[in-house]
This record gives structure tokens, C-alpha cells and sequence, in this order.
């Protein structure tokens, strides 16, 4: 006999010793259901009492946690190998069901689809119609499948910076001033009291380079001499008193990168709902290794 697609599905993820036809196909409905109602109760073939007192097997039940308050009952039917739509005959006894037992609602989900007959019978007498089937590749049409991300990636070398200090004087002064507090290491670096004197303000010499700096476009050129003429500056160390500077010479390499990412997650989508939201459902390799059924009670439950 040919084994269903959806049989197949089923036991990629779990094992069950039962041979009935569609019983696969059921539990994965009933996973389905779980993953929208994660707050009830789902339970996989049910026998409940109607009105008429006759006992009738419920392929999946929904129902809420605290009491009979809000029941779904549905039906499940696995025609993979026939190719079959769900036809009259079958909405007819499903409906016969639902009116012994008066569920809050009732809903018949097939992998092929329905005849145009058991559309009109479902909608006349209230019951809905879903599809549960096989997702394909061609259903990714519309969807986010993967994400691709260009980067484009503008930095800047450290800067090289000359003092316009003229006086020769002045020039051995700022340097010693400036070796006196380095200890003898390279370099000025941010928050060293080495300050700019300038007319209304008083600016550490790193911050004042950043700030020039970002006035750069960055189409410039690769290589970047940036003169800056200051009027009426000194430049002094702690306050050990400045020296006149004419300006700075702020020499830059402006470093550009493109880097590609591709995301792309490494969920597989199993089955696809259609009908059963006003928005299609995948439902996902995780979503089916998540939930087990109770053996004891048939609930699903996660793992």
C-alpha cells in the first residue's frame, strides 16, 4: 500500500505503532492546533457523548483550561495516495456529529481540498473548511525566504597631527609639556589635559581633531590633508600656560569595505495551512519536534 506523504512527515519526527490510515495526518492537525492554542487544551482522538447519548470519535478536540466553556471540534482527512477531494457524504456525517454535540466550532481539514457541494453544505450548516498540505517550494513566492544584507563598511586610520608651533621656543616648550605627561609612550590620546585655547571655548586636542575630522565628506579622496588655520589659539598643557598655533595639519587615510551577509534561517517548512486564518500558516520542522501526545490522555503536550 502507498504510503502517504503526510505519514512520512510524521515519522521524520516521531514514532507510533498505530497503522490506522489518517491517524498521522491527525496528530499533525492536532499539532497544528496547539501551536495556534497554546493556552487550551488539544486533544488527539476523543470520544464524546451528544444529546442522543451515542459516543462519537472526535479526531481532535479543543477545548479551554478552565472548564467546557469554549469547544472545537475537527475533523481530519488524509486523501495524499487517492488524490481525493472531500466530498458531500463526508460533510454531511461530520454535521451530524456537530448537531449532537453543539461545539462552539467545528472545522474539517483535508491535504486536496473540497467539491463545490460540501463548500456549500459546510457554509450552509456553519462548518469550516481548511486545507493542511505538504508546503512546496513554489509556496515561498511572497514570503521572506532569506534576507541579504550589503555593508557598506567607511572608517578612518588614526590621525597623524602637526602643530603649527613656530617659535622655536614655544615648540620646545609644548613638547616637553607633552613628554612630561605621556611618560615617554607615543601618542595623545583622549582625556590627556592637552587643550585648545580658542576664542570662547577651551577644547581637548583629541576631541577638537574628531570634531574636524567628521567634517570630511566621505567621498573624498582615499588620502586626506586637512589644514586647519586657528586665529588668536594657544595650545597648553594642564595649565602650565600655552604657546601661540597657528593652526593644525590633520593627515587621514579614509578606509572603505563592502561586506555581503545572506541570513537565512535553518527551520524547515513541513506543511502550509490554507483557509483555516485570513493568513496562511507554515508550520515548521520545530513546531512538529516541539509537541507529543499524552499516551495516556491524547493531550498535546510539549516534549
Amino acid at each position: 500500500m502507498a504510503k502517504s506523504r503526510y505519514d512520512e512527515i510524521h515519522d521524520k519526527y516521531h514514532t507510533i505503532l498505530s497503522t490506522k490510515q489518517g491517524t498521522r495526518y491527525e496528530i499533525l492537525t492536532a499539532f497544528l492546533l496547539k501551536k495556534l492554542e497554546q493556552d487550551e487544551v488539544v486533544i488527539h482522538d476523543l470520544e464524546l457523548s451528544g444529546d442522543s447519548g451515542v459516543k462519537h470519535q472526535i479526531d481532535v478536540t479543543v477545548r479551554s483550561k478552565e472548564g467546557n466553556l469554549r469547544r472545537i471540534l475537527i475533523e481530519c482527512k488524509d486523501f495524499d495516495v487517492s488524490g481525493d477531494k472531500v466530498g458531500l457524504d463526508i460533510i454531511r456525517n461530520f454535521s451530524a456529529v456537530v448537531d449532537d454535540i453543539h461545539p462552539d466550532e467545528s472545522i474539517i481539514l483535508t491535504c486536496n481540498g473540497f467539491t463545490r457541494d460540501a463548500q456549500k453544505f459546510a457554509k450552509h450548516k456553519g462548518i469550516k473548511l481548511a486545507v493542511l498540505r505538504e508546503f512546496k517550494e513554489s509556496d515561498w513566492e511572497g514570503r521572506i525566504k532569506s534576507i541579504h544584507l550589503t555593508f557598506h563598511i567607511i572608517g578612518t586610520s588614526t590621525p597623524q597631527v602637526t602643530f603649527a608651533v613656530t617659535n622655536e621656543e614655544d615648540r620646545k616648550k609644548i613638547t616637553d609639556d607633552i613628554q612630561s605627561i605621556k611618560g615617554g609612550s607615543a601618542g595623545l590620546w583622549r582625556g590627556q589635559p592637552v587643550c585648545l585655547n580658542l576664542p570662547g571655548e577651551r577644547v581637548q586636542v583629541n576631541d577638537f581633531i574628531e570634531r574636524k575630522m567628521k567634517e570630511v565628506s566621505w567621498d573624498s579622496p582615499r588620502h586626506v590633508d586637512m589644514k586647519v588655520p586657528l586665529v588668536d589659539a594657544t595650545i597648553e598643557v594642564e595649565n602650565r600656560g600655552g604657546v601661540p598655533i597657528a593652526g593644525l595639519l590633520i593627515q587621514f587615510d579614509i578606509m572603505r569595505d563592502t561586506k555581503f551577509m545572506k541570513v537565512t534561517s535553518d527551520k524547515v517548512a513541513e506543511l502550509i495551512t490554507e483557509g483555516f486564518d485570513e493568513n496562511d500558516l507554515i508550520v515548521f520542522d520545530q513546531d512538529l519536534k516541539r509537541f507529543m501526545v499524552d499516551a495516556n490522555t491524547g493531550e498535546i503536550v510539549e516534549r
